[in-house]
């Protein structure tokens, strides 16, 4: 039981954390956003803008992917654990008998 509880500790933890993350890099869209309209109100071409929000959307389809990434590794975690629990009690009962 005391593995199970730092097991899920540990999922919680990693979740908070990409939350976090998640929170940077939409503050990361917003300055490109942001970054671009000053950029126009500035006089900045037309093409120019385009190239920097290019860049912004770039790292924000990376940002993205490492994201997917990290919660298909927080999916397998859950799904060993929940197979574990499972494995446990069928033990348990079988122990039992």
């Amino acid at each position: 039981m005391e593995n199970l509880i730092k097991d899920i500790e540990a999922i919680k933890y990693d979740v908070l954390t990409l939350i976090n993350r998640a929170e940077g890099y939409r503050q990361d869209a917003d300055r490109g956003v942001n970054v671009n309209h000053t950029a126009k109100e500035e006089g900045y071409s037309n093409e120019k803008i385009a190239e920097n929000l290019f860049d912004y959307l770039t790292d924000a389809v990376h940002d993205i992917d490492r994201m997917r990434d990290d919660m298909k590794e927080i999916m397998e975690h859950l799904t060993n654990l929940v197979d574990s629990v499972e494995y446990e009690s069928i033990r348990t009962k079988a122990l039992e008998k």
